[in-house]
């Protein structure tokens, strides 16, 4: 998730700096082609970023499965004045990996 934003994040920045860069205001009769060329690059970048959400799934790549959960029994042990002794047991959960 981090990754997605943060691409997306330096697509808009980028994007801005090319707008603000080709911005002139000394030229009054500039017909500010620069905007439209950033608005276009802005627009651009943030389609190539939406498009490019990281579904591995349906590239055919692995992904993980959903959580199971089970019960592990603790282990059992004579002690030392001879009475047979389990231990309490916990849960264990775990996602298995899938590939295609």
């Amino acid at each position: 998730m981090f990754k997605k934003v943060s691409t997306l994040i330096a697509s808009l920045a980028l994007a801005a700096s090319v707008t603000a860069v080709s911005l002139d205001s000394a030229e009054a009769r500039s017909r500010h082609r620069g905007a439209v060329v950033g608005g276009v690059a802005l627009g651009v970048l943030a389609l190539g970023a939406l498009s490019a959400r990281g579904d591995s799934y349906a590239r055919g790549g692995c992904y993980r499965g959903p959580s199971e959960c089970r019960w592990v029994g603790g282990g059992c042990f004579y002690n030392r004045f001879g009475d047979y002794v389990c231990g309490r047991g916990r849960r264990e959960c775990s996602r298995q990996t899938y590939c295609d």
